[in-house]
Parts: C-alpha cells; structure tokens; sequence
C-alpha cells in the first residue's frame, strides 16, 4: 500500500481521536441509565436504547471535538495534553475538525429530536452547549467554580434518558441527575489536585490550588454526602428495592472513607487513587442498579 492510500484512513482515525471515546462511553451509559428508570422501559426500551446510546455518542463526540479546537492553545502548555492532535495540526486538519464536530453534533441532536421528540433533545443540547459554550468558552478560564459548571453536562444527558420514552421529567430521574451533578466534582477536584502544576502552568484557575489539599477534600467529602442523599433519596422516591439501597450506601460510604483517609496527608498517590476509584464507584453503582432491577422486576 502506497503512502497516498494510507492518508485517508489515517486521518479518519486522528479526526476520531479527538471524539474522546472514553468520556462519551460514559456519557452514553448514564444517558441509557436515565432510560431504564422508566417503569415502561421494556415497552419501548430496545429501540428506544439505541437510539439514547447513538445520538449521545454523537453529541457527546460532537463536543469533544470543539474542546479539543478551542482548547489547542491551552493544551500545548500542559503535559498531560500536548500531544494532542490538534496542537500542531495545519490549518485544513483545524477545519476539518470544526467540521467533523459539527457533524455529530447536529446528527446526534437531529436523530433524537426525530426519534424521541425536542424535550429529550433539548437536554441532549443542553449538555453540549454546557460543556462546550458555557465550560470550556465561558467559565474554564475565567473562574474557579469551572469544575461545578462543567459538572452540569452529565445530568443533562440523565435527563435526555428520562424524557425519550415520555418527553416529561420524572423524580428518580432528577435525583440520579443531583448524584451524578455531585458525583462529577468528587471525580474532578481529586483530578485537578494530582495535575495540580499542569493546570497553573497554563493559567487555568482551579480551586484545588488555591484553597489548599485539605479544604479540598473536606468539600470533596461534603459532595460525596450529598450523593449518599440523593441515592437514598432515589431509593425512596423509586421502586428500586434493598439491593439497590445497601449495595449505593456501601458504595458511596467506601469513596467518603478513601477520600477521608487523604486528609492530613493531601498526596498525589492518594489523589490519583480516588479518582481512578470515583469512576469505578460510577460503573459499580450502575451495576448494582441494574441487579435490582433484574432481581425485583422493576419494569412490569
């Protein structure tokens, strides 16, 4: 195979790096988790899935992209960014990227409002214009609650879950929408506090820096209780039964315990430690979800 012939592939799979595939598997899984809250999921919920799953891949994708193009400039300050595609991309590799997130975006956004109505598509748009316009535009740069604003952007995607069968809001999906808006800074801050001397070498401000370890994990720790709250509560104003309520409170008690033990001690080990654990926590919360269900028969 010829050099010229390999362009094309190679650039389809640098233009796909940019879609940050981890982060939209994520998003895709608590969008689909929105979904099977829904009483009458096994009703409409095979069709309805896929199409939550693909249009929040899109979507998701979507924005992924235009951070990393508004973003080029910070990120060739950071270690943990430089590399990226976009740093040192020539200006048609730029204008390919606009165009390439331009694209899933608005095919993410056009299937779900051709599919599942504009209430489920409205909040598909309103975590992209969150993440995109009002984190990485807006607040990423110019304010230390960045981290909060950005957090926002998965409880949307609960919420395009919760409206695709009905188009109406419902209390459990509000409430896992509050545990993974609370969730979000416990996985971040301790993030931030390992990368600590990336982000101030390209003048982000984040609040881990400035307010020190210790206040960081003592807001870390009161957001953790405030996700042992809203998945009480989402035990409560549901008909998830026991293995939902013991398996969530284990959970969230073990990461208050991991973080606490960082108190006094601010380490970076520890803090990368808890935050590779607040994405296992996120997977295990799932699961023990999805047992219940499965065990109590939670669709009829």
């Amino acid at each position: 195979m010829t050099e010229n012939t390999q362009k094309p592939s190679l650039g389809l799979l640098r233009l796909f790096s940019l879609t940050k595939p981890r982060i939209f598997t994520a998003i895709a899984l608590t969008a689909w988790v929105g979904l099977l809250l829904q009483k009458d999921f096994l009703h409409y919920g095979q069709w309805a899935s896929w199409v939550v799953i693909i249009s929040t891949v899109l979507a998701s994708a979507g924005g992924a992209v235009f951070n990393h193009y508004f973003e080029r400039e910070t990120d060739q300050l950071m270690d943990r960014t430089k590399g990226r595609l976009l740093v040192t991309s020539d200006p048609l590799m730029l204008r390919l990227s606009l165009g390439f997130g331009a694209l899933l975006t608005i095919s993410g956004i056009g299937l779900s409002w051709a599919t599942l109505g504009w209430v489920s598509a409205f909040w598909l748009f309103m975590g992209f214009f969150n993440y995109v316009v009002l984190y990485t535009l807006v607040f990423k740069h110019r304010s230390l609650w960045n981290v909060t604003i950005g957090s926002l952007s998965s409880p949307f995607a609960i919420l395009a879950g919760d409206t695709a069968i009905t188009g109406q809001i419902t209390t459990p999906g509000v409430l896992m929408a509050l545990l993974s808006f609370f969730w979000n800074p416990v996985h971040f801050w301790n993030l931030n506090s390992y990368y600590k001397n990336d982000y101030a070498s390209a003048g982000i401000p984040m609040l881990p820096p400035l307010i020190g370890p210790d206040k960081t994990i003592l807001l870390i720790l009161s957001h953790v209780l405030a996700m042992l709250a809203c998945s009480v509560g989402l035990w409560y104003y549901s008909d998830l039964q026991e293995i939902y309520l013991i398996g969530s409170v284990v959970l969230v008690l073990g990461l208050f315990a991991m973080n606490a033990q960082n108190l006094g001690k601010g380490t970076d080990r520890l803090f990368r430690r808890n935050f590779i654990f607040s994405n296992i926590y996120l997977l295990l919360s799932y699961a023990v979800m999805i047992i219940d269900m499965v065990v109590f028969n939670y669709h009829p």
